[in-house]
């Protein structure tokens, strides 16, 4: 983003009017405006543009707002302000705890979006990467809280600074060594299976009822955590 005057926004609606109506009202408050028209090309429009921020819709066919949120997540970090026809404190709560960064409730006034987007853009960069997403997993690393699915999720601190690790760098496949290293730190006397007992852990906090797996074993390699397919 070369100023924060021509930020580029991705809009993501199914409704063709609302694309239509935000991609010229915004572009008057000086935004590059580039849309998709359901969640799936929006996906991809994400991998390609990386835009500096998203406008989502709740209500669309196929992947619906809130849902799409985390798989947007995978691919960027760019804060994501939520659109819904509906007002009430569910819808509400479940787009922020899916990792949404502000909502604001239709019909509304251009205005308020735009001012509401460049709020989002000046937030400080340090603040960002203070919270981890990856997947339904929310981390709040300066208190060190972790909800999943929007469920608070109890660790020690050990077990905390090893899921951060992990979660950080999504998709990396660390050794037991290079665990070791960042979160025992290689002067630090453990057992030698200390990696192992506490990547069990972490999984049996962070189990859920789709039994989908955060945190993957590559056998003879190491410890990773990847997207579910």
């Amino acid at each position: 983003m070369e100023a924060l005057d021509k930020a580029t926004v991705l809009v993501i609606d199914d409704e063709r009017n609302m694309r239509e109506m935000l991609e010229l009202g915004l572009a008057q408050y000086d935004f590059v405006v580039r849309c998709a028209a359901d969640g799936v090309e929006g996906l991809a429009v994400v991998q390609t543009l990386q835009p500096d921020i998203i406008v989502l819709d709740i209500m669309m066919p196929k992947i619906d707002g809130v849902s799409l949120v985390p798989l947007l997540r995978r691919h960027t970090e760019a804060p994501i302000v939520m659109l819904s026809a509906r007002s009430d404190a569910h819808d509400k709560i479940a787009a922020l705890t899916a990792g949404a960064d502000d909502y604001v409730a239709k019909p509304f006034h251009l205005g308020e979006v735009a001012a509401r987007l460049r709020a989002q853009l000046r937030r400080p960069q340090l603040l960002k990467r203070d919270f981890v997403r990856f997947e339904d997993i929310t981390v709040d690393v300066a208190k060190r809280e972790v909800q999943r699915a929007g469920k608070r999720v109890d660790l020690t601190a050990r077990e905390f600074d090893l899921l951060v690790a992990l979660l950080r760098e999504p998709g990396r496949v660390f050794t037991r060594e290079q665990l070791l290293d960042r979160v025992w730190g290689s002067e630090t006397a453990v057992e030698p299976n200390v990696v192992e007992t506490y990547i069990s852990y972490l999984r049996t906090k962070l189990a859920d009822r789709s039994d989908r797996p955060i945190i993957r074993t590559i056998r003879r390699v190491g410890y990773t955590a990847r997207p579910n397919d």
